[in-house]
């Protein structure tokens, strides 16, 4: 494939990377590859695995595909916390070698209302993460996004920090913040923006130019 892209959904757990994103892949007849749903696949088929196992098997298998897509030059799209330092050399790896990085990040206001979102989350069913885990990613994962800003394709980054009622019928509309294609900022970059992604804009007006 002469222009092999690699897709990532971002974003620290529940933030809604997989509802504003994966839902657009979806849309869009992209598949995707989400660790969250692959370790639910695996407590599924193995009863007695724990969370952890299953969180920790689903994260080294989206790795390995992420490394075969890059060394077969081929395109994939993922979900990842970008919380480590692994995914996030990958990422660099494939810009590197030619491959086309597009990130959508999704971030909220607080590490608390991701805190809360998860809880949330699992009063529905979902599954749990550790308090310790999210608000370690809270920080590192917007660090890991501005160290790959030089080295992507594109890149949205949306605040999805409203809050709504569902029982009024009401859904989340997320707030675009920053568009970038083709190395470009597209727009202008919102005057408004959260303190939580200010560090991330700043960084992308240093990196990119405007048209």
């Amino acid at each position: 494939m002469p222009n092999p892209t690699i897709f990532v959904l971002a974003g620290v757990n529940g933030s809604g990377k997989s509802s504003i994103g994966g839902a657009n892949l979806v849309a869009h007849g992209v598949e995707y590859y989400n660790p969250d749903a692959a370790a639910k696949t695996l407590r599924k088929i193995h009863p007695n695995l724990s969370q952890a196992l299953a969180n920790g098997h689903a994260w080294t298998l989206g790795k390995e595909m992420l490394e075969k897509a890059i060394e077969r030059r081929e395109t994939y799209a993922f979900e990842t916390t970008l919380g480590g330092t692994t995914i996030t050399q990958l990422l660099t790896q494939a810009a590197q070698e030619g491959l086309k990085v597009k990130i959508w990040y999704v971030g909220l206001a607080s590490v608390e209302q991701n805190l809360a979102r998860v809880k949330k989350r699992v009063t529905h069913g979902g599954h749990d993460i550790p308090e310790a885990a999210i608000r370690t990613r809270w920080n590192s994962s917007r660090r890991n996004l501005i160290q790959l800003l030089p080295h992507l394709y594109s890149l949205r980054l949306f605040d999805n920090s409203q809050e709504t009622d569902p029982k009024a019928g009401e859904t989340p509309v997320p707030k675009l913040l920053l568009q970038v294609d083709q190395k470009r900022i597209v727009g202008s970059v919102r005057p408004d923006a959260p303190e939580w992604a200010k560090p991330i804009l700043a960084g992308a007006l240093h990196v990119y130019r405007s048209p």
